[in-house]
């Protein structure tokens, strides 16, 4: 699965339907970083505009990467070494294509039902390409965005009529019914 990425993106994502940039937040950071490192994908793109915001995710993961949490707790700083904190998608995609030699597809993930959706055994296919699977945080990303990627994938719904979950469940989730060989 190491041709399949991760991006969080902080903006542009929703909240009560307006366009906004969402802060980073320390769980996202570990957890999302362990789902990576533990299914083997390619790495995770913590996507922000914000130098600031950067800089405190930046200090955050340093603390378990080259401080004393390193040897404190060394599975958070194994997990941690999939993970780059970088200023935009194009960021992104450029680091994936410079190992690839071709450009990553993007998949956009939204609990709303949406055109140009593909499904996880659709997606198990891209086996010899890269793939940079994109999360939104907040209320998920705006649909200017969405609509820029290349799919979308098919949200998680099993029928309860509620499907809103936390990025971390949904990124979980989905690379789990990605790694599946049923």
């Amino acid at each position: 699965m190491n041709n399949f990425y991760i991006g969080l993106i902080h903006s542009p994502v929703l909240r009560n339907g307006a366009a906004i940039t969402s802060s980073i937040t320390n769980l996202d950071l570990h957890d999302i970083a362990r789902v990576c490192a533990t299914y083997g994908l390619g790495g995770y793109f913590v996507i922000h505009p914000d130098e600031k915001m950067r800089s405190i995710a930046t200090q955050l993961a340093s603390h378990w990467t080259q401080g004393e949490g390193k040897t404190y707790n060394p599975d958070r700083f194994k997990a941690l070494q999939v993970m780059k904190i970088v200023p935009s998608l194009d960021e992104a995609k450029k680091e994936i294509e410079e190992k690839w030699a071709v450009k990553p597809v993007t998949i956009g993930t939204t609990a709303r039902k949406k055109e140009k959706s593909i499904t996880i055994r659709e997606l198990k296919e891209e086996k010899n390409r890269p793939v940079l699977i994109l999360f939104g945080t907040a209320g998920g990303m705006e649909d200017n965005f969405l609509n820029s990627l290349d799919f979308l994938l098919e949200p998680i719904d099993i029928g309860t009529g509620y499907n809103h979950l936390s990025v971390r469940s949904a990124v979980s989730i989905f690379i789990d019914r990605l790694s599946r060989t049923d």
